[in-house]
Protein backbone atom coordinates (compact mmCIF):
# COMPACT_ATOMS: atom_id res chain seq x y z
CA UNK A 1 0.00 0.00 0.00
CA UNK A 2 1.18 3.69 -1.03
CA UNK A 3 0.10 6.91 1.11
CA UNK A 4 -0.29 9.05 -2.10
CA UNK A 5 0.63 13.14 -1.76
CA UNK A 6 -3.19 14.27 -1.98
CA UNK A 7 -3.27 17.50 -4.10
CA UNK A 8 -6.71 17.66 -3.47
CA UNK A 9 12.55 23.47 7.36
CA UNK A 10 18.60 24.75 8.81
CA UNK A 11 15.60 23.05 6.40
CA UNK A 12 15.52 24.86 3.10
CA UNK A 13 12.43 24.43 0.77
CA UNK A 14 12.96 26.74 -2.27
CA UNK A 15 9.73 28.34 -4.63
CA UNK A 16 11.13 29.65 -7.88
CA UNK A 17 9.02 31.71 -10.28
CA UNK A 18 10.32 33.48 -13.55
CA UNK A 19 10.15 36.66 -11.27
CA UNK A 20 12.00 35.33 -8.49
CA UNK A 21 13.10 32.77 -5.70
CA UNK A 22 12.24 32.11 -2.22
CA UNK A 23 14.31 30.02 0.32
CA UNK A 24 12.71 28.69 3.28
CA UNK A 25 14.54 27.72 5.92
CA UNK A 26 13.46 26.59 9.31
CA UNK A 27 15.67 26.88 12.10
CA UNK A 28 15.15 26.03 15.41
CA UNK A 29 17.01 28.59 17.47
CA UNK A 30 14.86 31.03 15.41
CA UNK A 31 12.24 33.32 17.17
CA UNK A 32 11.02 35.30 15.14
CA UNK A 33 10.55 35.30 10.66
CA UNK A 34 13.75 36.52 9.16
CA UNK A 35 14.46 38.38 5.84
CA UNK A 36 17.30 38.75 3.41
CA UNK A 37 18.08 39.25 0.27
CA UNK A 38 21.10 36.88 -1.01
CA UNK A 39 23.87 38.06 -3.77
CA UNK A 40 21.81 36.48 -6.48
CA UNK A 41 18.17 38.82 -5.52
CA UNK A 42 17.16 35.08 -4.17
CA UNK A 43 15.06 36.17 -0.90
CA UNK A 44 15.81 33.72 1.97
CA UNK A 45 13.20 33.45 4.76
CA UNK A 46 13.76 31.75 7.93
CA UNK A 47 11.25 30.46 9.86
CA UNK A 48 11.23 29.46 14.02
CA UNK A 49 10.50 25.82 14.88
CA UNK A 50 6.53 26.98 15.27
CA UNK A 51 6.70 29.12 12.07
CA UNK A 52 4.11 27.97 9.00
CA UNK A 53 4.93 28.52 5.14
CA UNK A 54 2.13 30.68 4.74
CA UNK A 55 2.53 32.82 7.31
CA UNK A 56 6.22 32.98 5.87
CA UNK A 57 4.59 33.83 2.52
CA UNK A 58 2.39 37.06 4.37
CA UNK A 59 5.76 38.22 5.87
CA UNK A 60 7.48 38.46 2.46
CA UNK A 61 4.47 39.87 1.06
CA UNK A 62 4.33 42.62 4.15
CA UNK A 63 7.95 43.31 3.25
CA UNK A 64 7.90 44.18 -0.22
CA UNK A 65 9.53 47.04 -0.25
CA UNK A 66 12.08 46.17 1.65
CA UNK A 67 12.72 43.29 -0.13
CA UNK A 68 12.99 46.33 -3.56
CA UNK A 69 15.01 48.51 -1.36
CA UNK A 70 17.45 45.65 -0.49
CA UNK A 71 18.09 44.36 -4.32
CA UNK A 72 18.34 48.07 -5.44
CA UNK A 73 20.86 48.76 -3.61
CA UNK A 74 23.00 45.38 -4.36
CA UNK A 75 22.33 46.57 -7.50
CA UNK A 76 21.86 42.87 -8.50
CA UNK A 77 18.90 41.72 -11.08
CA UNK A 78 16.13 39.15 -9.66
CA UNK A 79 16.65 36.12 -11.08
CA UNK A 80 15.01 35.55 -14.82
CA UNK A 81 14.81 31.49 -14.32
CA UNK A 82 14.10 28.74 -12.16
CA UNK A 83 17.08 27.16 -11.84
CA UNK A 84 19.91 28.32 -9.28
CA UNK A 85 22.85 26.77 -7.70
CA UNK A 86 22.21 26.81 -4.75
CA UNK A 87 19.25 24.18 -5.64
CA UNK A 88 21.46 21.06 -6.27
CA UNK A 89 22.96 21.30 -3.41
CA UNK A 90 19.65 22.32 -1.08
CA UNK A 91 18.86 18.84 -2.88
CA UNK A 92 21.54 16.62 -2.06
CA UNK A 93 21.69 18.00 1.49
CA UNK A 94 17.89 16.91 2.23
CA UNK A 95 18.58 13.46 0.27
CA UNK A 96 21.48 12.96 2.52
CA UNK A 97 19.68 13.59 5.43
CA UNK A 98 17.01 11.53 4.70
CA UNK A 99 19.27 8.60 3.84
CA UNK A 100 20.75 9.11 7.53
CA UNK A 101 17.59 9.31 9.90
CA UNK A 102 14.28 8.41 7.91
CA UNK A 103 15.47 4.53 8.09
CA UNK A 104 16.47 4.76 11.60
CA UNK A 105 13.81 6.29 12.71
CA UNK A 106 10.96 3.95 11.17
CA UNK A 107 13.17 1.05 12.85
CA UNK A 108 12.77 2.52 16.27
CA UNK A 109 9.10 3.33 15.52
CA UNK A 110 8.56 -0.78 14.35
CA UNK A 111 10.62 -1.92 17.39
CA UNK A 112 8.56 -0.20 19.42
CA UNK A 113 5.31 -1.78 17.72
CA UNK A 114 6.66 -5.07 17.50
CA UNK A 115 6.52 -4.96 13.39
CA UNK A 116 8.95 -6.18 11.63
CA UNK A 117 10.65 -4.63 8.24
CA UNK A 118 12.46 -6.44 5.47
CA UNK A 119 13.83 -3.38 3.68
CA UNK A 120 13.74 0.35 3.89
CA UNK A 121 14.36 2.54 0.82
CA UNK A 122 14.57 6.17 0.45
CA UNK A 123 13.87 7.25 -3.11
CA UNK A 124 12.48 10.16 -5.30
CA UNK A 125 9.23 9.28 -5.70
CA UNK A 126 6.67 11.39 -7.89
CA UNK A 127 3.20 10.56 -6.76
CA UNK A 128 3.89 9.40 -3.01
CA UNK A 129 4.80 9.97 0.29
CA UNK A 130 5.91 6.38 0.97
CA UNK A 131 4.65 2.31 -0.04
CA UNK A 132 4.83 -0.66 1.76
CA UNK A 133 4.70 -3.48 0.05
CA UNK A 134 2.80 -7.17 1.44
CA UNK A 135 6.39 -8.47 2.18
CA UNK A 136 7.73 -5.87 4.45
CA UNK A 137 9.63 -3.30 2.08
CA UNK A 138 9.16 0.44 3.17
CA UNK A 139 10.07 2.93 0.24
CA UNK A 140 10.23 6.88 1.82
CA UNK A 141 10.20 9.85 0.12
CA UNK A 142 13.35 11.92 0.48
CA UNK A 143 11.31 15.04 0.80
CA UNK A 144 9.96 13.56 3.78
CA UNK A 145 12.44 14.93 5.88
CA UNK A 146 11.56 18.64 5.34
CA UNK A 147 8.44 18.01 7.15
CA UNK A 148 7.25 18.63 10.92
CA UNK A 149 8.32 15.78 12.84
CA UNK A 150 5.40 14.42 13.63
CA UNK A 151 4.09 14.95 10.04
CA UNK A 152 7.73 12.37 9.58
CA UNK A 153 5.89 10.32 12.12
CA UNK A 154 2.77 10.16 10.62
CA UNK A 155 3.39 8.66 7.30
CA UNK A 156 6.36 6.40 8.90
CA UNK A 157 3.10 4.60 11.59
CA UNK A 158 1.05 4.68 8.21
CA UNK A 159 3.01 2.48 6.19
CA UNK A 160 4.02 0.12 9.21
CA UNK A 161 0.25 0.06 10.50
CA UNK A 162 0.24 -1.45 6.43
CA UNK A 163 1.94 -4.46 7.31
CA UNK A 164 -1.24 -5.25 10.10
CA UNK A 165 -3.50 -4.11 7.31
CA UNK A 166 -3.02 -3.93 3.48
CA UNK A 167 -5.76 -1.39 2.79
CA UNK A 168 -6.92 1.54 3.76
CA UNK A 169 -10.59 -0.04 5.59
CA UNK A 170 -11.73 1.17 8.92
CA UNK A 171 -9.67 -1.24 10.71
CA UNK A 172 -6.27 0.16 9.28
CA UNK A 173 -7.58 4.08 10.02
CA UNK A 174 -8.62 2.36 13.64
CA UNK A 175 -5.61 1.00 13.91
CA UNK A 176 -3.10 4.32 12.34
CA UNK A 177 -5.56 6.33 15.27
CA UNK A 178 -4.56 4.30 17.96
CA UNK A 179 -0.81 4.47 17.45
CA UNK A 180 -0.70 8.28 15.77
CA UNK A 181 -2.76 10.64 17.46
CA UNK A 182 -2.29 13.56 15.44
CA UNK A 183 -3.13 11.78 12.55
CA UNK A 184 -5.89 14.37 11.09
CA UNK A 185 -3.41 17.02 11.82
CA UNK A 186 -0.82 15.78 10.33
CA UNK A 187 -2.98 14.66 7.17
CA UNK A 188 -4.66 17.77 7.04
CA UNK A 189 -1.13 19.38 6.98
CA UNK A 190 0.70 17.40 3.98
CA UNK A 191 -2.62 18.08 2.04
CA UNK A 192 -2.83 21.87 2.30
CA UNK A 193 1.57 22.49 2.90
CA UNK A 194 3.13 19.18 1.65
CA UNK A 195 2.83 20.01 -2.19
CA UNK A 196 5.70 23.03 -1.22
CA UNK A 197 8.15 20.44 -0.50
CA UNK A 198 7.49 19.23 -4.56
CA UNK A 199 8.48 23.22 -5.79
CA UNK A 200 12.19 21.58 -6.73
CA UNK A 201 10.61 19.93 -9.46
CA UNK A 202 10.52 21.99 -13.03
Amino acid sequence: MQLSLGFDTPEPTRVDCPSEAILFVRHRRARRYILRVLPDGAVRVTLPRWGAQHEARAFVEANRAWIANQRARRATPCPSSPPSRLRPLVERWYRDKANRELPEMLLRLAQLHGIAVTRISIRDQRSRWGACSSRGAITLNWRLIQAPAFVREYVLLHELMHRREMNHSRRFWRLVAACCPRHVEARQWLRKEGKLLWSDRD
